[in-house]
């Protein structure tokens, strides 16, 4: 099988997914397009290990098949961990993939920002896949504390990051790689949406998958 893991607040509609989706159908494949976090209230309950939740599912109904992940952003941590985790996982695409998730989220807000966050249980984030704003939960915050900064994988890995990405400093994707054997690193003129590199992302899934 072979998924694309959107990224925070975002969603199956993502412009990206959809992209790759419309390639790997050209190309006589389907891309799955996962909701990681769904319900009308998902996003409200969602935290890294819903979201983990949602792909061993995923995964479990495709037994006795291998997978590809592609995972944007913070879906690109989200594959990672889930190889992690199953061996039916053979490879994985990472588009600027959020690593040190929780120490980033706490580096944006000030003491009296966490605080509020922790007393009220959550926070007002933009949602890009509804166009809305939309409460974060605290547990999420929690939840990312839990994890590896980098977690540890042995399967082949392509990442592909932006040099002038604002958001996952490419310094972070480089460390994931360095200390990953099995991963390779394409670097590209881009920020962290890697809009204007979806052509070169194309063709290096083409290699990489071996198509």
């Amino acid at each position: 099988m072979y998924a694309y893991l959107h990224g925070f607040a975002s969603g199956p509609t993502s412009s990206k997914g959809k992209w790759l989706a419309e390639r790997f159908a050209e190309n006589g494949r389907h891309l799955a397009l996962p909701d990681l976090t769904p319900g009308p209230d998902g996003f409200e309950r969602a935290t890294p290990l819903t979201m983990l939740d949602e792909v061993a599912r995923l995964l479990s109904t495709k037994a006795g098949e291998r997978h590809l992940l592609i995972g944007s952003s913070l879906g690109g941590l989200i594959a990672t961990l889930a190889a992690e985790r199953d061996p039916a996982v053979e490879k994985l695409v990472l588009l600027a993939p959020a690593f040190r998730l929780a120490e980033r989220w706490r580096q944006r807000m000030d003491s009296a920002e966490l605080a509020r966050f922790r007393d009220e249980g959550s926070i007002e984030v933009d949602h890009y896949a509804t166009g809305t704003r939309r409460r974060m939960p605290y547990r999420f915050l929690e939840d990312a504390d839990t994890l590896p900064d980098y977690p540890s994988v042995s399967i082949p890995v392509l990442c592909i990051a932006g040099r002038h990405d604002e958001l996952v400093p490419l310094a972070d994707v480089e460390a994931f790689v360095a200390r990953t054997k099995t991963a390779q690193l394409v670097v590209v003129e881009d920020g962290h949406e890697l809009t204007a590199s979806l052509p070169i992302i194309w063709e290096q899934i083409v290699r990489f998958a071996g198509f």
